[in-house]
């Protein structure tokens, strides 16, 4: 179970992967319509995949210090490392809800409550921690059938409503928000149990990919066929059924929560493994450094490349083709990896993450 102290670059990597994966998805969502180009569709079925991916790699994250403290026998640190979590917690959620009125279905504010369950259970044992990962899905699938998804939503404009009422921001926040806490959290669990893995291991990698990719092909493929067969039931009936079985993230179905969490850890696994065969690959470095100013360049996307693009053309919100938009966004990729590669050669840490860690001591 014991971690190395030396820094495994899969996980960066990973995480800029996540990175771009959630801009391209981002700014689709934001900036074109929904249409039926093949294009569009081909960018949907990444939509939720990647921002899972970044929540499962903080899960992993909170392993490394917490099993880096506990080897050192000191409940000191032990103490420490979960203090300075949850004041990252409590920096990321006031962040994430500081700039709402630019991006709505931002994801670090739900960040900071997940990372507080997680500093809970961060002593739990890994059955335990699989057990819940996996029961949470089922549980929401539950409040699915009782509550009414759609209260505060306006579709149109995939506005909230009274998201600035204590009711509404928690029934947001929990339950049918953008990214909420039930059942979001068990990716990060998932990745809190996924970081306990020496990774270092061949075998246990193996082991590893295989079993989260076939997780991913089995539930994606039972959502495809259960859904092929919900012609068969009246109109109302079937778009019901459809969004139960659906494997995307909004309503986040048992189907969407298995796949995403299944293709995570594969992810996460395969650049582990490719960063081990390739280290000193320029193309991994980029993307590595990329993945170290993660929590800069989320917000970087937001606050700059969708402000510039306002700004530019005076619109925003479906106003682009979806070539555009993917384009557009491909361009702030290589931009933003640039930058972050750049930035790594003075710095230490992102601008974003030197200010949380001055702000949280």
């Amino acid at each position: 179970m014991a971690i190395n102290n030396d820094r495994i670059l899969g996980y960066d990597f990973a995480r800029g992967i996540a990175i771009i994966g959630m801009i391209i998805v981002n700014f689709k969502t934001v900036m074109v319509a929904e249409s039926d180009s093949i294009l569009y569709q081909a960018l949907d079925l990444f939509s939720g995949k990647a921002a899972a991916l970044f929540v499962a790699l903080a899960g992993v994250g909170m392993t490394l210090m917490y099993e880096s403290a506990k080897r050192k026998n000191s409940p000191e640190k032990l103490t420490k490392v979960k203090s300075d979590l949850l004041k990252r917690a409590l920096f990321l959620f006031v962040t994430g809800l500081s700039y709402y009125f630019i991006w709505p279905a931002d994801i670090l504010h739900y960040y900071g409550v997940y990372m507080t369950i997680g500093v809970l259970l961060l002593s739990a044992s890994t059955r335990i921690l699989q057990w819940i990962s996996l029961l949470i899905p089922l549980g929401y699938m539950g409040l699915l059938i009782i509550l009414d998804y759609e209260a505060g939503w306006d579709w149109s404009t995939l506005e909230y409503q009274d998201f600035f009422t204590p009711s509404g921001f928690l029934r947001h926040l929990f339950f049918n928000g953008f990214h909420p806490v039930f059942p979001w959290v068990a990716f990060l669990l998932t990745g809190i149990w996924v970081g306990r893995i020496n990774l270092r291991d061949q075998k246990k990698r193996t082991r590893l990919w295989i079993g989260a990719l076939l997780t991913f092909i089995v539930f994606t493929g039972l959502s495809a066929f259960l859904q092929s067969r919900t012609g068969y039931f009246p109109a109302p009936e079937a778009e019901a059924l459809n969004s139960l079985l659906g494997t995307g993230p909004m309503p986040p179905t048992l189907f969407y929560m298995f796949s995403a969490g299944g293709l995570s850890v594969f992810l996460i696994t395969v650049s582990v493994q490719v960063c081990f065969l390739y280290p000193e690959a320029k193309w991994i470095r980029y993307l590595v450094s990329t993945g170290q100013l993660a929590l800069s360049n989320y917000f970087f996307h937001v606050v700059i490349g969708m402000v510039a693009i306002e700004l530019l053309f005076g619109r925003l919100e479906q106003s682009f083709s979806t070539g555009f938009a993917f384009g557009y966004a491909m361009a702030f990729s290589v931009l933003l990896v640039w930058f972050s590669h750049s930035w790594r050669k003075k710095y230490k840490r992102g601008p974003l993450e030197a200010l949380m860690r001055r702000v949280t001591g």
